[in-house]
């Protein structure tokens, strides 16, 4: 029986992630990735494809015989590439364009989240600076102001202050940044307490837990600075506790897959869960509809079982006869990134010293691979993952991989997965 074709849609460390993962599976004999990137194209394949042009990605896999295609960034499923291949017989991977709306607007999601009584902050939908500035005088500060759309993972703002409310007004409306996702905004409570990520995968009907992490989102050590899409993260995390994850599936995922299901969009694909745990109870933060990243880059290395496999019985709505099997290890990401990120920041510079990690993973996402040479296009340029028994060796034999590997403006997180250190 021939193996099967697998075409992975994305350019970051995620996508990465999936090729690495898929071409260890004994059931998948191609992989392809498009646009993919420096590392991939020494991994796989990578095909020069516009993934937002929905007819030209379904005949590359037409073309192919590509017997499985997953969605790895927002985007697409925003745009309704799922429904577009589905209606034409492709078979893929993620959420319909209706069920991405649980991540493309945050309005939706707090809407359908509030009809059916599962935990959040309060909010409000505001349409101006004037419906802000009502909202703030009659809660107080702090806030947290979102927009409702995409805004690649940097549409958030903690207003702890005049100064900085003032500055989320300017961001948000008088010179909007995020154009037409921040119209409306969703103006909300800040809670306090500590941040979870859960990931799951759903069938429609059921849904299995793959692993938790936590992601360090600010630019500098100590969570200081602008939110960046994510300087590094660890998994699982201490704060994943049996009690939190039992609360989390029942107030949670389990309402949340019946409200869709209610609505004739029965939500498959990945589900990506962000809490905050106040108080011993989760409160939805988020809900992402694909893996996050560099979420993935800890997430799928731990799972010991077939992707494919799992990917294909959530497809055909078989998911409650899957078994998964975890690894009780622990991983560590740690994101190179290129100085000035997540503002402006120089590419083009040379990579060196990935050839010494013999211990660990380096998966690539802001890279070109050119004529022999690998050099830095994107401003998250490398994850390096390091693995252990325990969180601190783990983080021990990532920074020890972080060392060997360097670029000019070369930068990164000292002290990513010290926060599971102090819940320990």
């Amino acid at each position: 029986m021939p193996g099967k074709k697998v075409l992975v849609l994305g350019s970051g460390g995620r996508e990465y992630a999936f090729a690495w993962k898929f071409l260890k599976d004994k059931e998948v004999e191609e992989v392809y990735c498009a646009p993919g990137n420096g590392g991939t194209k020494s991994l796989c394949t990578n095909l020069s494809l516009d993934i937002n042009n929905h007819k030209q990605v379904l005949e590359k896999i037409i073309d192919l015989g590509i017997d499985l295609t997953v969605v790895g960034p927002e985007a697409p499923l925003a745009d309704g590439i799922v429904d577009y291949l589905e209606s034409n017989g492709a078979k893929v991977f993620g959420p319909d364009q209706y069920a991405s709306q649980l991540e493309s607007s945050k309005l939706f999601a707090r809407d359908i989240m509030d009809e059916h009584h599962i935990p959040q902050p309060r909010y409000k939908k505001c349409s101006s600076i004037q419906d802000a500035i009502e909202i703030k005088n009659s809660w107080g500060l702090p806030l947290v102001i979102k927009a409702d759309g995409l805004a690649a993972g940097k549409g958030v703002i903690i207003c702890k202050d005049e100064r900085s409310f003032d500055d989320a007004m300017n961001i948000m409306f008088e010179n909007p940044q995020f154009g037409e996702a921040s119209r409306d905004i969703s103006v909300e409570e800040c809670l306090f307490g500590e941040e979870l990520s859960i990931f799951a995968v759903c069938d429609g009907d059921s849904y299995k837990i793959l692993n938790t992490a936590q992601d360090h989102k600010r630019i500098f050590d100590g969570d200081k600075g602008p939110n960046t899409g994510g300087m590094g993260a660890y998994s699982p995390t201490p704060l994943s506790t049996k009690d939190i994850i039992l609360k989390t599936e029942e107030k949670i995922i389990k309402p949340i897959l019946k409200a869709m299901k209610d609505r004739r969009h029965p939500y498959k694909g990945f589900l990506y869960i962000g809490i905050m745990i106040v108080d011993g109870d989760p409160y939805v933060i988020e809900f992402n509809v694909r893996m996050g990243d560099p979420e993935t880059q800890v997430v799928i290395p731990l799972l010991d079982s077939s992707l494919y496999s799992l990917l294909d019985d959530c497809i055909k709505g078989r998911l409650g006869s899957t078994t998964l099997r975890i690894s009780k290890k622990t991983a560590v990401t740690v994101v190179l990134a290129a100085k000035g990120y997540p503002n402006s920041y120089s590419k083009g510079m040379k990579i060196n010293g990935i050839e010494k990690i013999n211990e660990g993973l380096v998966f690539h996402a802001g890279t070109d691979f050119t004529d022999g040479l690998l050099t830095s296009i994107g401003g998250r340029v490398l994850n390096v993952i390091g693995f252990g028994d325990s969180l601190i060796d783990a983080i021990d034999s990532t920074y020890k991989a972080v060392d060997k590997i360097n670029f000019e403006g070369k930068y990164f997180r000292k002290d990513i997965g010290q926060k599971g250190l102090n819940y320990k």
